[in-house]
Order: C-alpha cells, then sequence, then structure tokens
C-alpha cells in the first residue's frame, strides 16, 4: 500500500473518513477501548471469511500464508524489533499473561509494579504472591501525580524477578517513564514487562528505546484492526530467563515417547488454533498505518487530544480527572451533578460513543484520587475538528 500523502492534510483526513465507514453512524470517541476499522482490515476479514466458507478453514490458511507473515513483519517493523521475536494471540491479556505466568517465581521473590497498574495484570500479581508468597512491590505517585523513579529503584533488589508496568494506564492520559524504567531494570538485572496495549498506534514505541525484555499490545485500540488478536515482543536472549506454562505443538515439537523440544523463538508462546480472519485483518490494520505514515498519524492524534483536553476542561461543570502531567490521548472528566454512566448514555443517545473508566480498572490510582468514576474519551486521527465542536458542545449542553 503506498503512502496516501506527505502531511495529514484536510485532502487526507477527507479519504481517511471516506475508508472508516463508522464515522457515518456515530461520533467515535472511544478509541482507546476499540476504534473504527478502515475499509482495507474489513476487506481482508470478509474477503478470509468467504474464503473460509468456499474452501475450508485449512486451505484457506494456507493460500493466505505470506498475507500472515506479513502480519508479523508489519508489527515488528512498527516496534522496531525482529520477526523471530513477535508472537500473535488471542488478545494482549494472553500475551501479556504468557509473558508474566513463563517468569520462574519462588518463595522470597518480589515484583516490582506502578501505582497506575491494569486491574488484569495486577489480579495476577496477587495470585503469584497467593500462589508463591511473592511479595507484590508497587511504585509511588511523586510530584505531579507521576511515577517516582527513584521510589521504584529503591523496591528493587537481589529478589526482584520483574519490573512490569503500562506505558499508558487506561484510566488517564498519563505516559510513564518507560525508558527510564528500562534503564533501572537493565543496571539492576531484572526483567522488564511492559504493558503497551494503550500506547501502539497513538505513539512512538521502539521496544530497543523502551529497553524492554516483553512486550504486549493489542489489535483492537490505536492499531484500528479487529477484536480477538494480541501480540506480544520477547526480546532475543530472554527465553532463557522463562519458562512458558502453555505449551501447544505450536510452542513445542514432540520428537520422543517422553520428550519434546521447544521452539527457540516467541513462537513458544502460540497456540496452534488461532483466528487465521482476525490475525490477517490485524496484519492490514497495521499496514494501513505504515502506508498512512506512523509518525504523522501520532502527531495527529496527540494534537487533537491536547485540544480537546484543553477546550474540554475550560468547559463550565467539566472537572477534568486527567493528572496534570497527562498528555495521551486518553482523556477523562466528569460533568458537575452527573453521575458518569448518565452521561455516557445522553451521549449515546446523540450517537456519540465515549466510556467510563472505574476505580475497578485502577484501583491503586484513582482510590488515592478520590475517584469512583469518570468519563473517559480518546480522539483518534480519523475524527474531525467538527466532531470534537460537536462532542464539546453536547458535554457543554448536558444538564
Amino acid at each position: 500500500m503506498t503512502s496516501l500523502s506527505s502531511t495529514f492534510s484536510g485532502d487526507l483526513l477527507q479519504v481517511v473518513r471516506d475508508q472508516t465507514p463508522g464515522t457515518n453512524t456515530s461520533l467515535h470517541m472511544d478509541n482507546c477501548g476499540s476504534a473504527l476499522m478502515p475499509v482495507p482490515v474489513i476487506e481482508a476479514i470478509q474477503n478470509h471469511l468467504d474464503r473460509e466458507i468456499a474452501v475450508g478453514g485449512y486451505v484457506a490458511q494456507e493460500q493466505q500464508s505470506e498475507a500472515l507473515e506479513g502480519a508479523y513483519r508489519s508489527i515488528a517493523t512498527l516496534l522496531g524489533a525482529k520477526r523471530s521475536e513477535i508472537a500473535l494471540t488471542g488478545s494482549a491479556v494472553e500475551a501479556w499473561a504468557k509473558a508474566f505466568y513463563s517468569i520462574p517465581f519462588e518463595r522470597g521473590d518480589n515484583l516490582v509494579t506502578a501505582f497506575n497498574e491494569y486491574c488484569s495484570n495486577f489480579v495476577s500479581f496477587l495470585q503469584i504472591e497467593k500462589r508463591f508468597g511473592v511479595e507484590v512491590r508497587v511504585a509511588r505517585a511523586g510530584e505531579g501525580g507521576k511515577l517516582d523513579l527513584d521510589h521504584l529503584e529503591s523496591q528493587v533488589d537481589g529478589r526482584t524477578k520483574v519490573v512490569a508496568i503500562a506505558q499508558v494506564p487506561s484510566s488517564s492520559g498519563q505516559v510513564n517513564p518507560v525508558h527510564e524504567v528500562g534503564q533501572i531494570a537493565r543496571r539492576k538485572g531484572v526483567l522488564y514487562l511492559l504493558d503497551a496495549c494503550q500506547a501502539v498506534g497513538q505513539m512512538r514505541v521502539d521496544v530497543g528505546e523502551t529497553g524492554c525484555d516483553m512486550l504486549a499490545g493489542t489489535s483492537r485500540k490505536f492499531l484500528r484492526g479487529p477484536r480477538g488478536v494480541g501480540f506480544l515482543y520477547v526480546r532475543e536472549g530472554t527465553l532463557d530467563r522463562l519458562d512458558p506454562v502453555f505449551l501447544s505443538n505450536q510452542a513445542a515439537a514432540w520428537v520422543d515417547d517422553h520428550a519434546y523440544n521447544l521452539r527457540t523463538d516467541a513462537g513458544v508462546f502460540e497456540d496452534w488454533e488461532r483466528s487465521v480472519v482476525n490475525q490477517l485483518g490485524f496484519g492490514a490494520a497495521v499496514d494501513y498505518l505504515h502506508s498512512l505514515g506512523p509518525e504523522k498519524c501520532f502527531d495527529r492524534i496527540s494534537s487533537s487530544a491536547r485540544k480537546l483536553r484543553d477546550r474540554l476542561y475550560s468547559l463550565p461543570g467539566v472537572t477534568g480527572t486527567c493528572p496534570a502531567d497527562a498528555s495521551a490521548a486518553i482523556i477523562t472528566f466528569n460533568k458537575k451533578g452527573m453521575a458518569a454512566a448518565d452521561v455516557k448514555q445522553k451521549l449515546a443517545q446523540q450517537g456519540i460513543n465515549v466510556q467510563i473508566a472505574s476505580v475497578a480498572h485502577t484501583r491503586l490510582d484513582l482510590s488515592a484520587r478520590g475517584i469512583d468514576t469518570t468519563v473517559r474519551v480518546s480522539p483518534h486521527y480519523y475524527n474531525s475538528e467538527d466532531e470534537l465542536d460537536r462532542f464539546l458542545n453536547a458535554v457543554e449542553a448536558l444538564a
């Protein structure tokens, strides 16, 4: 797919919107939940479903082997990784869990995470704490609500098995200092697991720059792919420190009656059974981003988020609930005299999609800030200025 334009001009915006059928039916502002798919992704999915109907799943997969391989290469290029360092899974949660549970924890070990870690990850920490007696250490928020790097480093010692954080928390627009955390992990010689679910697709994520050993992400958010696909990066050489828990004939070869050989690349974390149609859609989504120019898209998303946050937080009756240093395209707010659920419902009645972030998602962060629920909005590069105006007018008129 060739580049559509050298700049994200008005013409390119119109092309992108024309290639996004969902913009005709809704004002979609929940892109950090699940973004609207563009036509190339939709066609990749529909065409493969037709192919499976015609020849069956096995033959259809064989016919698309090159396109499937292309999905690996495309996401590897976006992340600055090698093809052999990429695994495709059924979700980001699955990708993250397969990496995390492969760490050989022992009683007396500890792990270090951040105050704004996501619920799915944190309950896994608590399970390991319960199962093995592993201590869960939480790096606190420092000045201005930022992750306190000095405190994080002080929590890492000789029994720390992993530092595990999210690059962008799901309930605020903060961006954690992932590069600096990577430097700490590298100095201390501990594994570094990065949840980049909310980052990949909206900002530059380079695995070499972050210094992470493992990174998990998803198709359905800012990459604009289908649900049901996640990806896992595992840095070359890291497998020597891991013991994969969930094996299949995709991950290992049965070589003798009582012996098997593990794969020596990230594919050791894959299952043989997969949603080929969704993985083809995922590959088309990453290819689409490459065709537009990732940096151009990232700049557009960042600019739209900054303008929207500033204007939204200046509206009467609106209380911004993002930390002061928020810079990602996740914007949270509450409306005076209204429950977050009521705000969501009334906006939905006007064809505006938003979401709610609750204390159940990032309990340590939101509870410390006295927030039970808050409205979450997240613009994408395909959202027009007129759409942002319409959203702001709708919020201002709520009562």
